[in-house]
């Protein structure tokens, strides 16, 4: 997970990301990743269409992102 985070750092591609929040409620979302520390990231959303910071412990899994659409 970790090496897919630092891809969409590095590369300036988008991954998706399964996160859990602060409530308890799971989101998938596609993101853009602009920077990372310790505990967080910070990253444009596609679905809310704003930066957002995640906390790094409530990613739950993180994948390379496919453009492919299904008809």
């Amino acid at each position: 997970m970790e090496q897919c985070i630092k891809y969409s750092y590095i590369e300036q591609k988008p991954i998706e990301i399964i996160y859990l929040s602060r409530q308890g409620q799971f989101s998938q979302r596609k993101i853009l990743v602009k920077s990372i520390d310790n505990e967080h990231l910070v990253a444009y959303c596609f679905s809310r269409k704003q930066i957002r910071v995640f906390s790094l412990s409530q990613i739950l899994s993180a994948s390379r992102s496919t453009n492919k659409r299904v008809s």
